[in-house]
């Protein structure tokens, strides 16, 4: 038994009571205890089977604000082995004083009563000091949601709930009914969430040492998106969760789902009771945005997402890929040969991206101006909302106004999908945009084939009522063709794109001339121009709107790790130095765009920590990249030159000749390997990739320009 506390029976109610709130509780204020707690009308905390309401006790001039949870009525069995082990009410009072001896939060706990008819529990009370203002997990997560929280906000505090529950574990106490619910907390005028206190500790057990099972199955009852409960797991365990933890964890978790929706059938009306009061969005409708990375956050596992993939997506994608894929096979066979045979005029071709929200948009264009001739892609994000939206059509007209050329990207999220009102009003705001974004990834908001043609569908009258809007996409990500044909045929009737655009990612290969298979950078560009030959939807033209590599030492700036890294993590396999970051991209918009088969390329973007051409969290200031020295010489050289061949060198050597007025132009590289000569042209003098003039004994990795 705990020191300091002492046993107490008055009239038909036993228990115990911590000796310094002994004074307290007599017969006069334990007699009416239980027809004060159930007939209380003000301070009501809980409503349900067990109720809980705030009373006062007063003595000697002193009072006591308390918590009083009243225990409902149970069956024989349940009764049988409360007799035996405790009531809930003794359990409670005796795991809360176990935590709060080891430091561990929990409200004060003070008393339990007990009121036993033989072996039937008729009353049953557990008592604790009243803490103002406490807010659950459970309330804070909703009201998170509904205000569409920031990543970084749910990061953070699932940061502060693990490490309070990792203590709790260390100090040996399984909770056994660790939901949202029983982790409460006070939040200070500024945010700031104070310490969580554990509640209805009655189901927990204490242990000389948890095991990894017996942790684990305290993390399935927490109500997160999978990927989230993942965060929670691995700032838990300080990085990666043993493999036994985390195997628990996703089948008590299943298990936990399947018993949950099973409660309509268990519990019919309180069920219905339930949904009275706030609750949770399903989790295929939670959408968070990742501002660090300038994406949605991915919130469900592999083995969630497969959950809400309808069996009529496969077959619309299946269909699709039957009905195009042998014309598209013999287009792509015959375009192919054709690569880098036609002379094509540069200007024009290439773009950045620019953010309208987070950044000074004033900075960006001062950078703009450095880059000689380049369009500008601007997104507008339909969760930022109408202020947001309005802001960014003002900064369209200045760029257009500038002489400009832009193209605006119409990103969705899952409101989109959900309020077809609000998304059909978002897309009346602009004249030429590419509709919906990587709408192949479940992040981004769209579930289905249906769902998609719901997002475009408000575009067919809006196409007619002004015959100048000029539509891309369907804008899918990576190298998944065959959801571009299904978004393609999924599109409705009577909508017509301008251009297939696609966000043509690489970095999974390295280099952007290494092979996927049998196809690198080249045959994916081939690729999607025979798609833009082939589908009827679309006029033959192709844009990649989207590209870039990760930078390494981004963290959670960083596409590619994005919402959460674990201390110490090694770097991401895919990240790249900021050398090979902009040497890759200026080969990827050579071979793209001279290929013939691309009519221009965006680059993802300009101003952003883990991906962009200009460093804005750089100590001292916004810093530019070597990548934008880069692009900003390639743009002098070639921007505006005419491409006229690629010639034939040794393999993963790269030569590409180019005319600017009367003056022609060599850039050349190596993919891997040095090459040292013989050069297939004489030259005047050669500039390397950053505009300094170099004599040349070899070329590498990076381009160099050779005046001839």
């Amino acid at each position: 038994m705990n020191r300091g506390v002492e046993k107490l029976s008055e009239g038909k109610l036993q228990g115990q009571v911590l000796s310094d709130f002994k004074s307290f509780f007599d017969e006069e204020s334990l007699g009416g205890l239980g027809e004060r707690a159930r007939s209380a009308k003000d301070g009501v905390l809980s409503e349900g089977r067990h109720r809980v309401v705030v009373l006062d006790f007063e003595k000697n001039g002193k009072r006591l604000k308390v918590a009083v949870k009243a225990f409902g009525r149970q069956g024989f069995l349940k009764d049988r082995y409360d007799f035996k082990k405790g009531s809930k009410a003794e359990r409670s009072f005796k795991a809360a004083n176990f935590l709060k001896s080891r430091g561990v939060g929990t409200p004060q706990p003070i008393a339990y009563f007990d009121c036993w008819e033989g072996s039937r529990l008729v009353e049953s009370f557990y008592l604790s000091d009243y803490l103002e203002s406490l807010v659950s997990f459970k309330s804070a997560l909703i009201q998170a949601y509904q205000e569409r929280a920031d990543c970084r906000f749910l990061v953070a505090k699932l940061d502060h709930i693990a490490s309070a529950i990792r203590r709790m574990h260390d100090v040996g106490f399984w909770h056994r009914d660790l939901g949202n619910q029983n982790m409460e907390f006070q939040v200070s005028g500024d945010g700031e969430w104070g310490e969580v206190q554990f509640i209805d500790l009655n189901r927990g057990r204490i242990r000389e040492v948890l095991s990894l099972k017996e942790r684990a199955q305290d993390f399935s009852r927490m109500r997160l998106p999978s990927a989230f409960l993942n965060v929670l797991a691995r700032i838990y365990w300080k990085g990666t969760p043993p493999k036994e933890f985390t195997k628990e964890m996703i089948s008590r978790r299943r298990s936990f789902e399947l018993w949950e929706r099973s409660r309509k059938w268990r519990h019919p009306f309180r069920k219905w009771s339930r949904g009275l009061v706030g609750s949770y969005p399903e989790v295929q409708d939670i959408w968070i945005w990742d501002r660090e990375s300038a994406q949605a956050s991915i919130t469900m596992e592999r083995y969630e997402r497969k959950r809400f993939y309808s069996l009529g997506r496969h077959y619309k994608v299946a269909w699709a890929v039957l009905k195009f894929a042998g014309k598209i096979w013999c287009e792509y066979r015959r375009q192919i040969p054709l690569a880098y045979q036609s002379q094509i005029d540069l200007k024009g071709r290439f773009g950045v991206a620019l953010e309208s929200t987070d950044l000074d948009f004033n900075r960006q264009v001062e950078l703009l101006e450095k880059l000689e001739g380049v369009s500008v892609l601007l997104r507008f994000c339909h969760h930022e909302g109408m202020l947001c939206w309005k802001e960014g059509v003002l900064q369209v007209k200045r760029l257009v106004d500038s002489g400009r050329e832009v193209m605006i990207a119409m990103v969705q999220d899952r409101g989109a999908v959900n309020e077809p009102d609000s998304w059909a009003e978002f897309l009346s705001l602009v004249s030429l945009i590419e509709v919906s974004h990587a709408v192949n990834r479940m992040k981004w908001g769209v579930h289905s084939a249906k769902e998609q043609g719901q997002l475009w569908e408000p575009l067919v009258p809006l196409m007619k009522e002004y015959p100048q809007l000029k539509i891309s996409g369907p804008s899918c990500i990576d190298f998944e063709y065959h959801y571009v044909l299904s978004a393609f045929e999924g599109a409705p009737k009577g909508l017509h794109y301008g251009a297939l655009s696609h966000h043509l990612y690489v970095d999974r290969r390295g280099a952007p001339e290494n092979f996927q298979g049998k196809f690198s950078t080249l045959e994916k560009c081939g690729l999607l121009r025979a798609i833009a030959k082939v589908v009827p939807a679309c006029d033959d033209q192709v844009i990649i709107s989207e590209v870039n590599w990760p930078l390494e030492g981004a963290g959670i700036w960083s596409p590619v790790t994005a919402t959460y890294v674990d201390a110490g993590a090694p770097e991401h396999p895919l990240s790249v130095s900021e050398l090979d970051y902009g040497v890759y991209m200026l080969r990827y918009l050579v071979i793209s765009v001279c290929s013939g088969f691309v009519d221009k390329v965006y680059w993802w973007r300009l101003v952003a920590h883990g991906f962009g051409l200009v460093d804005e969290r750089a100590e001292g200031g916004w810093r530019e990249r070597i990548g934008f020295k880069m692009l900003r010489v390639f743009l002098e050289q070639l921007g505006s030159a005419t491409f006229l061949e690629k010639l034939e060198m040794e393999d993963d050597v790269y030569a590409f000749r180019f005319e600017r007025c009367d003056e022609q132009i060599l850039m050349m590289w190596c993919n891997g390997r040095n090459y040292s000569g013989p050069w297939p042209v004489e030259f005047k003098y050669a500039l390397n990739a950053s505009g300094n003039v170099a004599e040349i004994k070899e070329v590498g990795d990076s381009p160099i320009y050779f005046f001839l």
